[in-house]
């Protein structure tokens, strides 16, 4: 219900077309293609002109990050769910697989691919461009993994996270100022975002 709202505020707000990020089996619980209903809404959305992400495949911290620098973008980048920090190769691909299965049995076409708050290895990398998948982004990047090639295409994000809410939007706000003239700039949100409507509205004031 969080995310339809949202849709139906960017819409009206001049955004017809966005990148949904789908986690295909959240938490291990949440298997897509058990909730037809849900994938009936995201087909639909596609078919309007929306695209399909792969974000991940549950979303959860799966082993131990290496040294300090990735333990603390672990702790606030995320909510301690880097899935893809950690893995070597072949987990990172044995997981991207398994997610575009599930979003095969949903029938949703998903080309590009964007790891848990963006934290992911070389190795995961490469497996995402073994897994046939075009695309990725990072914070502050636009990767096209069959050409190799990036640009810049920073973001503003909004929630979860540990910089969030009133002080969060007040830097956001002030960022947004200095990508005013960049030729690609990126809006992330999260859900619960549209459950604060007066925050809500700063942010719809930085994308319009």
């Amino acid at each position: 219900d969080r995310v339809r709202r949202i849709l139906e505020v960017l819409a009206a707000s001049g955004v017809p077309r966005r990148s949904l990020l789908v986690i295909p089996n959240f938490q291990g619980r949440w298997a897509i293609d058990q909730h037809d209903a849900f994938c009936e809404e995201l087909r639909r959305l596609q078919m309007a002109g929306d695209e399909m992400v792969l974000h991940g495949y549950e979303h959860i911290g799966v082993g131990t990050p290496d040294g300090i620098v990735d333990r603390l973008k672990n702790r606030w980048y995320t909510q301690g769910e880097g899935e893809f920090l950690s893995l070597d190769y072949h987990g990172a691909r044995d997981r991207i697989e398994r997610g575009l299965e599930l979003a095969r049995h949903a029938r949703l076409d998903m080309r590009g691919f964007v790891a848990p708050a963006w934290l992911i290895n070389a190795e995961g990398l490469r497996a995402a461009h073994d897994c046939g998948l075009a695309y990725t982004n990072s914070y502050f990047r636009f990767a096209d993994l069959s050409q190799a090639w990036s640009r810049f295409a920073p973001c503003l994000v909004f929630g979860p996270g540990n910089l969030n809410e009133d002080v969060g939007i007040a830097l956001q706000r002030g960022v947004s100022n200095l990508l005013s003239r960049s030729q690609v700039v990126r809006v992330v949100l999260h859900p619960p975002c549209i459950d604060h409507p007066k925050r809500f509205d700063s942010i719809l004031a930085m994308i319009r």
